[in-house]
């Protein structure tokens, strides 16, 4: 008699290309899965260590201040050099050459 018709259809389960996407799908559902999971791993671990601060704090101990002021400081004058330095830099009357040798110079020295 006649061959499978259904393999000629492009919805049939036992098709290669429709099994490799139902795995592609399948293995796309457990990393997501995966994911999700380690998320909510994470989030239990704050939520622990930011109780554990709160019975900090109602036992005496010292309030931490949750801000983020730190990101809008200006950095250390220390780390980056003088400021006219590195605005001559920025707006292109120095050279970066020039600076690089003047900081190895004072290093020789």
């Amino acid at each position: 008699m006649g061959g499978d018709l259904n393999l000629k259809k492009s919805w049939h389960p036992q098709l290669m290309k429709n099994q490799r996407r139902v795995w592609e799908e399948e293995k796309k559902a457990l990393e997501e899965r995966k994911r999700i999971d380690q998320m909510m791993k994470e989030r239990a671990e704050e939520r622990a260590i930011q109780e554990l601060q709160q019975m900090q704090e109602a036992a005496g101990g010292k309030k931490r201040m949750n801000r983020v002021d730190w990101m809008y400081n200006t950095p250390a004058a220390g780390q980056a050099g003088t400021t006219e330095e590195m605005e001559g830099y920025l707006l292109g009357k120095r050279r970066i050459d020039n600076l690089l040798k003047d900081n190895e110079s004072a290093k020789l020295q």
